[in-house]
Formats: structure tokens, C-alpha cells, sequence
């Protein structure tokens, strides 16, 4: 896998850590609620083929010590398109749109392609994969910042 493009100039991001679950799961709502309202109407982020849909998981690979480590919140979905829009332009369109919140956005290698992964100043993320087959919609995920085990 090749590493990630060099930051834009001034890139400085700074994670705004959740206070709660709550708070977490609010900001993913309003991103994503943001893209459904930039895409074409008639477009639904659809996450009930993913069992995991909206959970918190462990920040660290191999938790080790006495306590709650610390958590993410993250969901998923396919974004279902009206018919007639070109799904890999509407994949560009994303990272075009995170562009424009400020948010630092590039293609990754070693994922199925197009993609486009954004990284919000906030330390929030957002990722879109063409789906494979291509027939599929491509998979939206969102990701918190780590926030305390305890919360």
C-alpha cells in the first residue's frame, strides 16, 4: 500500500473528543445528513445489509491493562442512487464536497477504486468505495474520534 498524499498546506487537525456516545453519534448523523442533502435527491444511505451498522469498537488492535479502552463510534452504509446517476461520479462528487467542508480528501490504494477518504479537521472520518461487483452502490462509512471507554 502507498502512503497518503501530503497534507494541504496548514493542515494542523486537532480531534475534537467526544463527550458522550451521544455527542459522537450526533456529529456522524449531521455529516451524513449533510452529504444526503449535497447529492442528487432521491439518494438513501441504506444500512441494514451491514449487521454492524452504528456501533462503537475498540481504538486500540489488542487492548491491554485494567479499564475501558478507549472507543470509536462508526457506521455504514450503501448509498443507492437515483437511476440514471453515474455511480463513480457521484463517488468524485463526495470527495469534491469534503474538499469544500475544509476536510483533507485523497484515493487510497489497496481499496476497490474509485474511493475517496476524508479526514475532517475535527479528527472525524468519512469513506466511500465503489462496491464490487460494480453493480452494487458503493459503501459510505463514518467514524468518531477515540473517546474514553468509560463514556
Amino acid at each position: 500500500m502507498t502512503s497518503a498524499p501530503p497534507p494541504p498546506p496548514g493542515w494542523n487537525p486537532k480531534d475534537v473528543v467526544p463527550q458522550s456516545q451521544q455527542q459522537a453519534q450526533d456529529t456522524v448523523t449531521g455529516y451524513l445528513t449533510r452529504i444526503l442533502q449535497a447529492l442528487p435527491p432521491g439518494t438513501v444511505l441504506d444500512g441494514s445489509r451491514y449487521a454492524g451498522a452504528g456501533h462503537n469498537s475498540s481504538c486500540e488492535d489488542e487492548p491491554l491493562g485494567p479499564g475501558k479502552p478507549p472507543m470509536r463510534f462508526h457506521t455504514i452504509g450503501e448509498l443507492t442512487f437515483p437511476q440514471g446517476v453515474d455511480q463513480v461520479a457521484m463517488i468524485q462528487q463526495l470527495g469534491d464536497i469534503w474538499r469544500s467542508w475544509g476536510w483533507y480528501v485523497f484515493e487510497r490504494e489497496g481499496f476497490p477504486k474509485p474511493n475517496q477518504f476524508g479526514y475532517g479537521p475535527d479528527g472525524y472520518r468519512l469513506q466511500v468505495e465503489a462496491a464490487d461487483p460494480p453493480s452494487y452502490p458503493p459503501a459510505l462509512k463514518a467514524s468518531s474520534p477515540c473517546f474514553p471507554g468509560e463514556l
